[in-house]
């Protein structure tokens, strides 16, 4: 009897095994190498020859107006300086691994413009050159000394400003510079893509690691250095509207929320191998997922809300949509900073204490 029931019971233990096993559904493992091989063709690739593109037509519409110093001109460069700053900003994502070693970023756009600097450099003899340019600081070259001599004073001054040859000369060749640093970048990039790609390694210094690390980066940056400190939310409760990013186009806010935009393209992605399928692989449920997605839809009914202003506006006036704006970002943070971070067991290499 013993026997029997020995038996009938292994008979049945098998054959619950049996049918788990054919219920089970395998999840698949995620494809680390598809998901890096959509960040750089899709998101920096992309985001590399827009910027390209607009620093061309930003050159082309410096040189039009040195030719024709008028205000239709004057129009039209302020205009490409928007354009060619915005795209700009969607490359940010990019800013990883030897791309950052180089610091081409920085020489591209290192805001805000170090003014006394530029108007020394053209009081000067110094001869404008190409060499000279680039010996020239971050903050005297690039985008914000080209916003400076654009969009510092009203547009009568501006033009009679530019009657003078020498700082017609240094527009020139900022123009020639920022385009051969739009190239540089994107030639960079077309060099490294392969290594980044098949860098599928988990550790610190790994893609994975360098593109959340590069995504905390951008979201502490837009919460403290242009949200924050400016609006008087973070280290000092003076309002300084000095120190907004592209404080004198007063396109602040759209800067933020291209950098928003990009961030979160890298983590969704437009297929199925993005960030959260990583993390949805790894917890067995979406849950993180559908917290960050519900924190980036709250951002953009805050942009929404600020749609008719500018960000240095809504500063002067207490719009308290900043604070709001501020205080979703730095959640944000939180939920990809210590939750995707712990999760994907990525080390974080920056804090907010190192700045751009």
């Amino acid at each position: 009897m013993k026997k029997r029931y020995s038996l009938l019971t292994i008979t049945l233990i098998l054959s619950i095994i049996a049918c788990n096993t054919e219920n089970t559904t395998e999840v698949p493992v995620f494809n680390i190498h598809e998901y890096h091989t959509v960040f750089v063709n899709e998101i920096v690739t992309t985001a590399n020859t827009e910027f390209v593109k607009d620093a061309t037509t930003l050159n082309n519409a410096i040189a039009s107006f040195l030719t024709v110093t008028n205000t239709t001109n004057l129009t039209a460069v302020k205009n490409a300086w928007k354009n060619a700053t915005i795209s700009y900003a969607k490359t940010e994502i990019g800013d990883v691994g030897i791309i950052k070693n180089t610091a081409i970023h920085l020489s591209i756009y290192s805001w805000g413009a170090n003014e006394n600097n530029i108007d020394t450099f053209l009081a000067s003899t110094n001869n404008i050159s190409k060499n000279t340019i680039n010996s020239l600081p971050t903050k005297s070259r690039g985008l914000s000394a080209i916003e400076y001599l654009l969009f510092n004073d009203d547009e009568n001054k501006t033009l009679a400003d530019f009657a003078n040859n020498r700082r017609k000369d240094f527009l020139a060749a900022l123009g020639n510079n920022l385009l051969e640093k739009a190239n540089s970048l994107e030639r960079q990039w077309a060099n490294y893509s392969n290594t980044f790609i098949n860098n599928t390694s988990t550790g610190i210094n790994g893609s994975i690691n360098n593109i959340v690390n590069q995504i905390n980066v951008l979201l502490e940056n837009n919460s403290r250095f242009k949200i924050g400190e400016p609006a008087g939310l973070e280290n000092t409760s003076f309002i300084d509207t000095d120190l907004l990013q592209a404080e004198k186009s007063e396109i602040s806010l759209t800067i933020i929320q291209e950098n928003i935009n990009s961030i979160k393209n890298a983590y969704f992605t437009n297929t199925e191998n993005g960030l959260d399928s990583y993390v949805s692989n790894i917890t067995g449920n979406n849950s993180l997922n559908n917290r960050i997605q519900n924190k980036f839809n709250e951002l953009e009914n805050t942009f929404t809300s600020l749609n008719n202003t500018s960000l240095k506006a809504a500063i002067t006036n207490n719009n308290n949509m900043v604070t709001t704006l501020y205080n979703q970002l730095k959640e944000l943070i939180v939920l990809i900073k210590v939750d995707v971070a712990s999760t994907l067991s990525v080390t974080v290499t920056f804090t907010d204490n190192d700045g751009d």
